[in-house]
């Protein structure tokens, strides 16, 4: 099977046998819903599912420079990082840093285990690019505001307006729906782009919004997790969706 995988350079279809591959099974995975497909673990990209294209891909820099050793704690910390103007935030405490490093790689161990609770094939797991981060996102839309002159348009009511208006558009995609499970099998091409628009639409609104109250966005979100581990306690919601408030009550 692996053998016929490799020599039908025309086909482009998924091949499971290459996940036991030396040269690829560190780093190749399939895309949910998508068997044309292929992407990196390494890099996050997406390519044809395509023998040699996987081969190429391998010698691309980006993938290189990924792939050095190192290069996944220097994402992590400059993720972590924030700009030079807010170096007096909580995020720059050693305590903060170590609930971050501790709930990323809690979050990977849920992610692996997700299959155990029927949350998708953990094998076919997802992952955000490294880049760009939500100050690269904040200072782009800036830029963009100020070109256009839309300053003062952009005041805090106007983009909470702004921003419910796209999670209503964003809503529809979904509304006639039956059923979409997790990957969203089924969907088309242009349906898939028209949901990263929205979606995207929705997240530059949300970092605008912080931007303009002066909420720094990714420690916000860090200390609201925290929050909410110690809101919902394990060892008492595992399985199930009350709210906290009647676990409050015993």
């Amino acid at each position: 099977m692996m053998t016929s995988c490799k020599r039908d350079k025309d086909e482009e279809k998924y091949c499971r046998d290459w996940e036991k591959e030396k040269d690829l099974k560190d780093w190749v995975r399939p895309v949910v819903g998508d068997e044309r497909l292929a992407a990196c673990r390494v890099c996050e990209s997406e390519m044809k599912a395509n023998y040699d294209v996987l081969q190429q891909h391998m010698v691309t820099s980006k993938h290189q420079a990924c792939a050095t050793p190192g290069c996944a704690t220097a994402l992590d910390n400059a993720r972590l990082s924030i700009s030079k103007n807010c170096s007096n935030t909580l995020m720059e405490t050693k305590g903060l840093r170590s609930s971050a490093c501790s709930q990323k790689t809690k979050a990977e161990e849920t992610d692996k285990a997700s299959v155990h609770n029927g949350l998708g094939n953990a094998t076919e797991s997802f992952r955000f690019s490294p880049e760009p981060t939500l100050e690269d996102i904040r200072k782009l839309q800036i830029a963009f505001t100020a070109e256009r002159g839309w300053g003062k348009y952009h005041q805090p009511r106007n983009l909470l307006l702004a921003l419910v208006g796209e999670v209503g558009e964003l809503a529809e995609l979904f509304q006639w729906r039956e059923d979409a499970p997790e990957g969203l099998p089924g969907w088309t091409a242009s349906e898939r782009e028209a949901l990263s628009d929205e979606l995207s639409d929705v997240l530059i609104y949300l970092v605008a919004l912080a931007n303009k109250c002066r909420v720094d966005l990714p420690t916000a979100a860090l200390q609201k997790i925290e929050k909410n581990r110690l809101k919902y306690p394990v060892e008492q919601v595992y399985g199930s969706s009350k709210k906290y408030t009647e676990y409050q009550k015993k």
